[in-house]
């Protein structure tokens, strides 16, 4: 891992997105680059145990054009998040652990978290170094996923699962939520249904996405 530095609320890199959500963190450490501000910021979040569908829906729908004008924000788990990561050109990993090596998780990812930080990305956690996994971290984690970004793209995701937790956090802080629609037959698909029945936008094709985002 490179250098871990630290920002407060008050730092002037502090994200301002992220100062707007109701309970920002007071510290954020960090390693990498923040983004430039005229990257459309989207959170991309899903199941962890996404398929071949879920995976080739990031492929078709993230071309190089899109990718070009945003920031992929994501939480650096297995699955939709590690797709989502790998395929971005500006991307931000949202940790619910410490940032060094021995408190990492999933340690699986661990060469994608230094990926991301070579080619120019940043990886962010509101946890000093030596704070390892909890299962009270990863909801926390989450209300900073979608307060970084703009909107929050569910890509997956069963009813009871971090990724609709994420989408409701960035309801409550008025940002937008989208789903891409899958199998009925699938329970990865329920969520993201659950989510267009209350009035997301489905996502079926990087020109949905386009238009929505107004790239």
């Amino acid at each position: 891992m490179s250098e871990i530095k630290k920002i407060n609320l008050n730092d002037s890199l502090y994200p301002v997105l992220l100062k707007e959500i109701s309970d920002p963190p007071k510290v954020l450490y960090y390693s990498g680059q923040f983004p430039t501000a005229d990257l459309f910021p989207l959170a991309v979040v899903g199941s962890r145990q996404s398929d071949e569908y879920g995976e080739a829906v990031i492929t078709k729908i993230f071309t190089p054009d899109i990718l070009e004008k945003i920031v992929i924000v994501s939480g650096l788990a297995i699955g939709i998040d590690a797709a989502a990561h790998q395929i971005a050109k500006h991307t931000i990993a949202v940790l619910g652990t410490g940032l060094d090596e021995a408190s990492f998780y999933p340690k699986s990812n661990w060469s994608l978290c230094q990926k991301i930080i070579k080619n120019g990305g940043l990886v962010i956690s509101e946890h000093p170094i030596g704070t390892i996994a909890k299962a009270e971290h990863f909801p926390k984690r989450n209300r900073i996923i979608a307060g970084l970004s703009r909107t929050t793209l569910v890509v997956q995701a069963k009813i009871r699962s971090g990724a609709l937790i994420t989408a409701r956090l960035a309801l409550e802080n008025g940002r937008d939520v989208l789903a891409v629609p899958s199998s009925i037959l699938s329970d990865l698909s329920q969520g993201p249904h659950l989510l267009i029945s209350q009035g997301a936008a489905p996502i079926s094709s990087s020109d949905d996405l386009r238009t929505v985002l107004g790239l």
